[in-house]
């Protein structure tokens, strides 16, 4: 089985927003039904980004069984129920003076994928984290960063509607997870020396470390409508933004142990593919039950390896 790569994000701001509720489950292993707890909070984080500070809003999404597979209470449960009773966000608040500022050290990187509307797969990076620490505002340092080790795929320049390059630069990366599967994550960059390096240091099929940080923010743009007759029309628009943005990473390919073998990586990614044409055909069917069909690494993979 392949192993779980480094995926660590650091967030540390205050506690914007707290949709947290009790829930159950069942276990699929022995069909015993589980209380837990979960859902999403927001962390606002003022951050630098390519050379701008942003005011981000950072979901940060929590989930636990109320026991472990020992029958003990479960810490994340006890941390998650103590966010929910115990901490006080903006929104409780009223305002920045009277929440709580947090510090989240161990969460990670995922990908939410579903089926979308035209039928296709959508999505967009996701943050986990179990546990939260309540901090004093004088002791907060903003951030909301990550570090991880993944494979390369694509490389491409960034470029809009028009086909014109924006001056970004899109790297696809295969991101292995708990339990073997993989993630097919995209980062972005903006800083012309850190292009500069990824084009220079990584290619396809290598194993490299990043760091970066997360942008996850909005941002509203005037859009000017003309008419046939009169005065244009002003619409304004809001606009969000999922992004991770690479500000560094490693100068040469890991080699050795710390590499992956792209054998057990085309694996991975043809099992991915199964599973999200298999989500793809439950849709259509609205929940009739089909056998996901074969996928084979000829053409169902095209990630540039």
């Amino acid at each position: 089985m392949i192993r779980q790569a480094e995926n660590n994000v650091k967030i540390e701001g205050i506690l914007s927003e707290v949709d947290l509720r009790y829930g159950s489950f069942t276990k699929k292993a022995t069909g015993q039904t589980l209380n837990s707890i979960g859902g999403t909070i927001k962390v606002q984080v003022n951050q630098n980004i390519n050379g701008e500070t942003v005011m981000l809003e950072v979901p940060v999404h929590m989930f636990s069984a109320e026991l472990t597979n020992k029958g003990t209470k479960n810490p994340a449960y006890q941390n998650i129920e103590k966010i929910m009773n115990e901490f006080t966000s903006i929104a409780a608040a009223g305002g920045v003076q009277g929440a709580d500022a947090i510090r989240i050290t161990n969460g990670s990187i995922s990908i939410n994928e579903f089926v979308g509307r035209s039928g296709e797969i959508t999505s967009y990076p996701r943050i986990s984290a179990s546990f939260v620490t309540k901090i004093r505002q004088d002791e907060m340092k903003p951030e909301a960063t990550f570090s991880a080790t993944f494979v390369v795929g694509k490389k491409v320049a960034e470029v809009d509607k028009d086909g014109v390059e924006t001056g970004r630069y899109k790297i696809t990366g295969v991101l292995p997870q708990y339990g073997g599967k993989v993630d097919v994550v995209e980062f972005v960059t903006a800083n012309p020396k850190v292009i500069e390096a990824i084009n220079q240091y990584w290619s396809e099929n290598d194993t490299v470390s990043a760091i970066g940080r997360l942008n996850f923010s909005s941002h509203k743009e005037t859009v000017i409508k003309e008419v046939d007759f009169g005065e244009p029309q002003e619409q304004v628009r809001t606009f969000s933004v999922s992004e991770l943005v690479i500000t560094g990473g490693s100068a040469a390919p890991l080699e050795g142990d710390r590499a992956y073998d792209m054998n057990e990586i085309k694996d991975a990614l043809i099992e991915r593919t199964a599973r999200l044409e298999k989500m793809k055909e439950e849709q259509a069917t609205k929940g009739k039950t089909r056998n996901a069909p074969q996928a084979d690494s000829k053409n169902r993979v095209d990630l540039g390896f």
